[in-house]
């Protein structure tokens, strides 16, 4: 019975290795199919999933003008073509699944290609994802690098590029004898202009397929790859002195993606092209042969190849919370969402940057709440997180919105102008520019920028509004977007003098040095500039000031905080007379130094005791007074 039992098993077990095969060639055959939905799948996880702020800010940083002019500055350097049709559909983030969307279709419309150009066939077929992640890596892992881009349509302009090279090295292979000679001169000679870097890339490739196997005819073996070498060096040569922007030294690599600011060059960003330019040269020379015979340990190697591409994409995604949430914060300030602002600074898990407790203040000013909610939140700020050398600077990344919140319009100008000088104007920067003329009288400025925004594809509704404003300039102190900026700009000086590039240091010095008698809004606005400049001799004539402009009106916790723990610092004797909160300020500032005391002579550090305490009392002006130090402000 046993030996039976062991000859049916031996006589199963070939058949279900047959099976396994049999199944593991289908699969084989079908990767090229599973290979493009899956990539589509997790694509659309990260971009949209994962990046829906992100690409939204994209769009409002980037710009497209449906006008000549635009298209001239555009199409002045080689790929400027392909850097103008980026620009136009970059515009499609402002609906981040619908620019997604197509941003996929793109890489698999180059996927298709690949397959063909290579014949990439059953595991092979992995091979042309490798671009698409590396391309895929190159939307996601900028960063802040976002701020200072000076690639025009970058988002989108690489993948249309690619395509295009990888469309040509695929017509090229399927030409023969003199066809193949006259396709690779007007390729090099005719598309440098068109896409710089790329047709380079693309001539080299042909080159390199003509000189391998893949070449049927041996007596052009050599003398293609000879002709494309000769031009590669040659056609950038000749270019160079029609386009005038282009500098020498950067005529053979000009189009390839590179990324420098201000003493900082990011090989981390430009990785994903180095990755691609490698592989599309590698290509053309490896054996790539169906082998059914090992069809199963074909297919294990295909899944693992594309679960290593999620997991390096995954790696390479910049997910810092921060960089996000900053990102939805100004949106909301943009937007006039206060709530919003304040519920994004209420969720940070960790210390916010500096740029975010400022538009979290702006947040409360707007809603009347600074007095009550302020210290409520994390008011610390740390330095924006990079994975380089790059150094942040917030008169990139907000500035200009900042100051006109604060009805400083000619510093907001100043900065949107000097930012659309050095990056290439911005939708952003036009909304910025479009009101602060409004709210300056500048109604020919206005104009200017209203009907560039005019031009733009998805904010057409919005320069509608302020045009309606330019017509109707009696309108504009009835909006109530301007109210508060119109009221601090009215009581307070916009003198344009020096910030050095730090705004908040410049906001902190200009108002907690102001006082004013006229407005409440402006008033309370200076109070809290002093408190956070934590300088005692600044806060009481501010603290009698507003006082004095709410009499009868119940004094905002934290102004109680704040004269209190200063009356009592001081030894002050006025304060015994000023109507506290008794269970919110005496008895709870009673308990807060017990408290803290008791840790330190428990022989804890400063910084330690703050963390102990934060939990309990750090929704106070007595915890940022004492613990909140080193702010970092850029």
């Amino acid at each position: 019975m046993k030996q039976k039992n062991r000859q049916q098993n031996q006589a199963a077990s070939p058949k279900g290795l047959v099976r396994t095969q049999a199944f593991s060639r289908q699969l084989l055959q079908a990767m090229p199919w599973l290979g493009g939905v899956f990539f589509t799948l997790f694509a659309a996880v990260v971009l949209v999933g994962m990046n829906s702020d992100y690409l939204f800010t994209v769009q409002e940083r980037s710009l497209f003008l449906d006008n000549p002019i635009f298209f001239q500055e555009q199409t002045a350097v080689p790929g400027g073509i392909f850097h103008w049709a980026g620009c136009y559909l970059t515009q499609f983030f402002y609906y981040p699944a619908l620019g997604s969307a197509l941003l996929i279709l793109l890489w698999l419309g180059a996927y298709v290609v690949m397959l063909k150009a290579f014949h990439l066939r059953g595991g092979w077929s992995v091979l042309a994802l490798i671009p698409l992640f590396a391309l895929l890596c190159s939307i996601v892992d900028l960063g802040y690098w976002l701020y200072n881009i000076k690639i025009q349509g970058y988002w989108f302009s690489e993948s249309l590029l690619f395509l295009a090279m990888m469309s040509g090295v695929w017509v090229s292979r399927k030409m023969h004898g003199r066809w193949r000679l006259l396709f690779l001169v007007v390729w090099i000679a005719a598309g440098y202009p068109l896409m710089g870097w790329y047709a380079l890339m693309g001539g080299a490739v042909m080159a390199i397929a003509y000189a391998s196997r893949l070449c049927e005819e041996q007596n052009e073996r050599w003398l293609l790859p000879l002709l494309g070498g000769l031009l590669i060096v040659a056609v950038p040569l000749l270019w160079y002195y029609y386009f005038n922007q282009m500098r020498l030294e950067d005529a053979w690599v000009y189009g390839f993606p590179m990324f420098r600011a201000e003493k900082a060059t990011s090989l981390i960003s430009s990785a994903p092209f180095f990755v691609i330019a490698v592989f599309v040269l590698l290509l053309p020379v490896l054996n790539l042969k169906e082998d059914g015979r090992y069809s199963l340990p074909a297919l294990l190697l295909s899944f693992g190849g594309i679960a290593a591409g999620c997991l390096l994409t995954l790696w390479a995604n910049f997910d810092d919370y921060n960089y996000h949430a900053e990102m939805r914060m100004y949106r909301h300030v943009a937007e006039g969402e206060w709530g919003k602002v304040l519920d994004e600074a209420a969720a940070i898990p960790d210390r916010p940057t500096r740029q975010m407790v400022i538009l979290k203040n702006i947040a409360l000013m707007h809603t009347g709440e600074l007095g009550k909610r302020a210290w409520h939140f994390d008011n610390g700020g740390r330095l924006p997180h990079t994975r380089d050398d790059l150094k942040v600077h917030m008169v990139q990344t907000g500035t200009p919105m900042i100051y006109y919140q604060y009805g400083k319009f000619n510093f907001a100008t100043r900065w949107a102008i000097e930012n659309g000088v050095e990056f290439g104007f911005k939708v952003n920067d036009l909304k910025i520019l479009a009101r602060c003329a409004l709210l300056n009288g500048e109604m020919e400025v206005a104009d200017k920028y209203i009907t560039l925004l005019e031009q733009t594809t998805f904010h057409t509704r919005e320069a509608a509004m302020l045009r309606e404003l330019y017509r109707y300039p009696e309108r504009i102190a009835e909006e109530e977007e301007f109210k508060i900026p119109i009221e601090l700009n009215h009581h307070d000086t916009n003198m344009l003098d020096s910030d050095n590039g730090l705004c908040e240091i410049y906001l902190l010095h200009n108002f907690s040095n102001t006082m004013n008698i006229d407005s409440k809004l402006l008033q309370e606005v200076t109070l809290n500039y002093a408190m956070i400049s934590k300088d005692i001799q600044l806060f009481w004539p501010r603290f009698f000031q507003y006082a004095t402009l709410h009499k009868g009106e119940q004094m905002p916790i934290h102004y109680q905080e704040a004269a209190y723990l200063y009356g009592t610092l001081e030894k002050s004797s006025f304060i015994n007379g000023m109507p506290f909160d008794r269970k919110q300020i005496e008895i709870r500032y009673l308990y807060f130094q017990n408290t803290v005391q008791g840790h330190l002579r428990r022989g804890l550090s400063e910084q330690q005791v703050g963390e102990l305490v934060r939990a309990e009392f750090g929704d106070t002006f007595w915890w940022f007074y004492f613990f909140c130090n080193n702010v970092n402000s850029y």
